[in-house]
């Protein structure tokens, strides 16, 4: 019988959801082909790289009566002691996916070490009270991200005596600003909900260029495919910067088996499987309520998106596609099936692309915009079209001289 392939996760619900296909309430992979090790979630890899702030007994007489989430027990001792990395260098997994956005919970400094929470399930115990005059609250985010990169390389420096770069897969994200609500409308998330740990710009900047840092120098499996996603109160009850649409979840997972079966030479995934029957899901899509009037209306989301730039906008625009789909159409339906007819998600890069060179914006920042994990990739498309408008001026010269 061939052996499993066994993944450890150092991350989030992000992660942990992708290897379910979706599905919220198990735990586990969505492959008899794969095997789950290690589910490390809640943890800091600047708070591992430090020493225990407490003694194994202290750790130890914490009881799970003292705890909200009676689940959390284990894993919060396995964090106050320091333990995640060992886990992770002493188990047999063949892979190791990786998120960041864990590394945003808030966690506290004390003496010369700090620690992760278990999103302040820590705060709930009495050894937390027993010490909380001397103890400081932190978020890394808002940090400069330079105070990071040490820690980083500490870490990895360990971690890649073990997993090699093609052994380890990284899940960008970016948290939710947009969810699609029950009654079929796309909504912004609350304000009372954006805090460092939900839809936050400054959090979303520095977790990646943590990211951007991470990839460039350990050159991991890339999958970016959050940023064209949003929340869905058809699959969460809670509103949250890391719950993501099924469509997230299914299409990381299909990426995470191409990586590790067909051992694909294209390192970085960033282009959804938007405007596609063929696609899984297609069915379900049909069924859930959209709204494309709201949408649509001249302050409606899409719009918004579409002017400020915001990715989002394909998401909403292949809904639009969806629901024009129906045996019957109202107005915007027909509108919607005209304007979505033979669209790509890459036919709309590279126009935002083309936008962005005309309005003169320089090819860094471009790249940065367009999610490039490589400049190169960005000055193809600009030397592209500095050939077109040099051949276009030509044109108009000689036509001018002859004329």
């Amino acid at each position: 019988m061939k052996q499993k392939i066994k993944i450890n996760v150092l991350g989030s619900c992000i992660s942990r959801v992708s290897l379910l296909d979706g599905v919220q309430s198990e735990h586990g992979i969505a492959d008899d082909r794969l095997e789950l090790g290690y589910f490390l979630d809640k943890q800091n890899i600047v708070a591992a790289m430090m020493p225990p702030a407490f003694t194994k007994e202290e750790v130890q007489a914490i009881t799970v009566d003292e705890l909200y989430d009676k689940s959390r027990l284990q894993s919060l001792k396995q964090t106050l002691n320091k333990e995640t990395l060992n886990l992770l260098l002493e188990s047999d997994a063949d892979y190791l996916v990786m998120d960041f956005y864990d590394m945003g919970i808030m966690f506290l400094s004390y003496k010369n070490t700090c620690m992760a929470t278990q999103a302040n399930e820590f705060c709930r115990t009495n050894l937390f009270r027993k010490y909380q005059d001397k103890m400081y609250k932190w978020n890394l985010y808002e940090l400069p991200i330079w105070i990071w990169y040490t820690y980083v390389d500490l870490f990895m420096e360990k971690i890649m005596t073990k997993y090699d770069s093609d052994h380890i897969i990284l899940n960008r994200f970016r948290c939710n600003s947009y969810y699609l609500d029950l009654d079929g409308k796309v909504k912004y998330i609350p304000d009372g909900f954006r805090m460092a740990i939900q839809p936050n710009p400054k959090y979303n900047q520095n977790a990646y260029d943590l990211e951007k840092y991470f990839i460039e120098k350990y050159n991991p499996w890339v999958i970016d495919l959050s940023k064209y996603f949003m929340g869905d109160r058809n699959c969460w009850d809670n509103l949250n910067g890391a719950h993501f649409e099924k469509e997230f979840y299914r299409e990381t997972f299909d990426q995470i088996k191409r990586i590790i079966f067909e051992k694909d030479a294209k390192r970085y995934y960033d282009e959804p499987d938007f405007f596609n029957k063929d696609r899984r899901g297609w069915s379900e899509d049909i069924e859930r309520k959209f709204d494309v009037d709201a949408a649509l209306c001249s302050d409606g989301v899409f719009y918004n998106l579409l002017n400020s730039g915001d990715i989002l906008w394909l998401n909403i625009l292949d809904k639009m596609n969806v629901a024009a789909g129906g045996d019957e159409f109202s107005r915007s339906d027909t509108a919607i099936r005209l304007i979505a007819k033979d669209v790509t998600p890459h036919i709309f890069r590279h126009t935002y692309a083309t936008n962005l060179y005309y309005a003169g914006i320089d090819v860094k920042t471009a790249q940065r915009l367009l999610g490039h994990s490589s400049i190169q990739v960005t000055l193809e498309i600009y030397t592209h079209l500095d050939a077109e408008v040099s051949i276009s001026n030509t044109e108009d010269k000689l036509n001018s001289y002859f004329a």
